[in-house]
């Protein structure tokens, strides 16, 4: 397993929504999957991204520093794919001459 952008995106809509049912809704999942990605994520870096003890949920130190990370990635990220999306229109447009 790799860390990916969706486990980034999840982790940004958790926060978000404060909730994981809500944050599950908003990336058409079901609450189930996205906790399985929250804890193959802490499986695979053996941390904890958030205390589970609390209601609702409160990130870990490592969670506050993985969103930290995922809010300056993602930007970033959209902006290449605008900007990509961008570039093949331009350059496979059609040209009509009459």
């Amino acid at each position: 397993m790799f860390l990916e952008l969706r486990h980034l995106r999840s982790l940004k809509a958790i926060n978000e929504t404060g909730s994981l049912a809500k944050a599950a809704a908003r990336l058409h999942l079901t609450q189930s999957a996205l906790s399985h990605q929250i804890k193959s994520v802490e499986h695979y870096f053996d941390i904890q991204l958030y205390q589970r003890k609390h209601k609702p949920l409160r990130l870990s130190a490592a969670g506050l520093k993985l969103l930290n990370l995922a809010q300056r990635i993602l930007p970033e990220v959209e902006s290449a794919e605008y900007e990509m999306k961008h570039l093949a229109g331009v350059s496979s447009g059609r040209l009509h001459i009459t």
